[in-house]
C-alpha cells in the first residue's frame, strides 16, 4: 500500500509541476487580466499538496511491533 502511495505521489507531483509551469507560461506580462493562469495554478497546487502528503505517508517507516520468544 505504501509503494502505491509513493508512486501515486510522484505522478501527482509531476502532473502538478506541469500545471504550475503552464500557469507561469500563460501569465500575461502586464499583470493578471484574465483567469487562465488560475485554471492551471489552483489544481497544480492542490495536486502538489496531495502528492506531497502521499509521499510523506508512503516514505515513513512502518512501525514494527516486536513479537517473539525474547519479548
Amino acid at each position: 500500500m505504501r509503494r502505491l502511495a509513493i508512486v501515486l505521489g510522484w505522478i501527482l507531483l509531476v502532473f502538478a509541476g506541469g500545471l504550475i509551469l503552464l500557469a507561469i507560461a500563460s501569465w500575461p506580462p502586464g499583470g493578471l487580466m484574465f483567469a487562465l493562469p488560475f485554471v492551471f495554478l489552483m489544481p497544480g497546487v492542490l495536486f502538489a499538496l496531495i502528492g506531497g502528503a502521499l509521499l510523506w505517508w508512503g516514505g515513513r517507516p512502518a512501525k514494527v511491533c516486536p513479537t517473539g520468544p525474547d519479548k
